[in-house]
């Protein structure tokens, strides 16, 4: 093997590790973008009970950065952290919508609002996870109707031979003995 050529499939290697890496990393942040997108019913309801007994927004983010679903603690935790660093806690909300995406700006947009002008959060709340709740259903509605489609390569793959051997064989080989 010459030095080229050594060197060429080196290049190709290095290539290829570098593109399954990036693959690797696209899909394990995918999966913690689904994870956190997935938890917001959860982290509603945490908020929603604080909220409805009587606790401030202030409570409800430390309620769900100690108890919360798993992927949003450590950006609550962060909202709290900084609060206890002198922070205003409207302040590390903002910070922690740009964090969370877009899923949460309704959540963050009420307790910000709430902890702002002292708007009372807990209808909005109420509304916003029946809504959350409509989208959960519609998303497992549409990812049960996708269920058919992905079976049916495998359907055929296994029915068609069995078909063909169960069926069309006999068949051929009672054809081919009254020929012969």
């Amino acid at each position: 093997m010459t030095a080229t050529s050594a060197l060429l499939v080196a290049l190709a290697v290095g290539v290829v590790a570098t593109g399954l890496a990036v693959g690797r990393r696209r899909r394990r942040r995918r999966r913690q973008r689904s994870a956190v997108d997935g938890s917001l019913a959860f982290t509603v309801d945490v908020v929603s009970v604080v909220v409805g007994s009587g606790g401030t927004v202030r409570q409800a983010v430390t309620a769900v950065a100690t108890g919360g679903p798993e992927p949003v603690r450590p950006a609550f935790a962060e909202i709290v952290d900084r609060v206890r660093h002198g922070h205003r806690l409207a302040d590390a909300l903002g910070e922690a919508s740009v964090v969370l995406g877009p899923t949460f700006h309704p959540l963050i947009g009420a307790l910000l609002a709430a902890e702002v002008d002292g708007a009372p959060v807990a209808a909005v709340l109420a509304r916003l996870g029946d809504d959350v709740e409509q989208r959960d259903r519609w998303q497992a509605e549409a990812s049960a109707g996708r269920v058919p489609i992905a079976l049916l390569p495998p359907l055929v793959l296994c029915l068609l031979p069995a078909v063909v051997v169960g069926a069309i064989v006999p068949l051929a080989v009672v054809a081919m003995q009254q020929l012969g």
